[in-house]
């Protein structure tokens, strides 16, 4: 949960508290004791409000300067990319900065010579996909 979630929750637990203090001093009639408990519930009650107005004045809005370079950059392209595209600029940089540098790594330890010519098969294969999903 959020802070302000939390706060919100915990000021109403503690105006539950005090409703029921209340009602036990309600019976035995303390005037101080009451005051004291009027007064918290008073403060508590404008904590609610304000963490309430707080909670709901953020919805929708951006608050990162991350997240609003990012949406004004998207914008000038025309908005966020399908899906599609997205997907293949992952595989992209998966290929490329992981996949197979991995297997020439692995390649170049290899001790058993058929090992070395499966990893080079494997590093063809996805070069071959690599070149493939940028339409060369």
């Amino acid at each position: 949960m959020s802070k302000k979630t939390d706060n919100v929750n915990k000021a109403i637990e503690k105006l539950t508290q005090l409703k029921n203090q209340l009602k036990e001093y309600n019976q035995t009639v303390q005037v101080r004791e009451l005051q004291d408990i009027e007064f918290e519930m008073d403060e508590q009650l404008k904590n609610l409000k304000f963490w309430f107005d707080s909670l709901y004045s953020y919805n929708g809005r951006s608050t990162s300067n991350a997240k609003k370079t990012s949406s004004r950059e998207n914008g000038k392209k025309g908005g966020r990319p399908p899906k599609e595209v997205t997907l293949k600029k992952r595989r992209i940089t998966e290929l490329e900065d992981v996949l197979i540098p991995e297997l020439q790594h692995q390649k170049k330890l290899a001790v058993d010579f058929e090992e070395e010519i499966r990893l080079e098969e494997e590093i063809k294969k996805l070069e071959e996909e690599l070149n493939l999903i940028r339409g060369l």
